[in-house]
């Protein structure tokens, strides 16, 4: 996966969104006060601490830990950022990769259309789920209600983790649901390659 360019000449509601929008979590940006700023204002005119470069490009590693990018942000741009949940309600955990915002949570009681839409969104990949036919089971249907093994758990929640390859990821969701799924490329037109990983569908 890529990282994220951070320039001083971005707005900080620039930033914020290009921060969700690649790793998931959201980002909180103080002033000296440790208010919120003004979303409007340049990360050049955002700083607490005068001698930091304020101007420079900052390339944000995902495979940095949540602590690492607060603090290598801080040195570089002199600005206080906290990283949040994906829902922004509590602080993420500093020992987290940035990477690990793309999680998502999969559920039995979800809808199947609803499943898809949010594998697509979080990893780029489109997803195929199936009946005991090997046919598309119908979208409106629950994850719950398509199984293929009995003796799956079929209203548990499970969370994807970005780092899982493709075949992780399909193996994981029969052993917890009892539901073949297949992982096709963005496009929709051919099978993902099974060594690859979730993440790298959105680069």
């Amino acid at each position: 996966m890529e990282g994220l360019k951070v320039d001083g000449r971005m707005k900080v509601k620039t930033l914020k969104a290009d921060f969700k929008r690649t790793f998931g979590y959201a980002l909180r940006v103080y002033n000296t006060q440790n208010h919120f700023v003004d979303e409007e204002l340049l990360l050049a005119n955002v700083r607490q601490d005068a001698e930091a470069d304020k101007s420079g490009e900052f390339n944000i590693d995902p495979e940095w830990t949540v602590d690492e990018f607060e603090k290598n942000f801080m040195a570089t741009f002199g600005i206080k950022v906290q990283v949040y949940t994906q829902d922004d309600t509590a602080l993420a955990d500093n020992d987290l990769k940035i990477i690990s915002g793309k999680s998502l949570k999969i559920d039995g009681r979800m809808k199947v259309k609803t499943v898809r839409e949010n594998f697509k969104e979080t990893y780029g990949f489109a997803l195929r789920v199936y009946n005991t036919q090997n046919h598309f089971v119908d979208d409106d249907d629950l994850i719950s209600a398509v199984r293929q093994d009995d003796n799956a758990d079929k209203s548990g929640e499970i969370t994807i983790n970005p780092e899982w390859t493709i075949d992780e990821f399909e193996k994981k969701v029969m052993e917890n649901y009892g539901v073949k799924v297949q992982v096709y490329t963005p496009d929709d037109t051919k099978l993902a390659d099974n060594d690859i990983k979730l993440f790298w569908g959105n680069k």
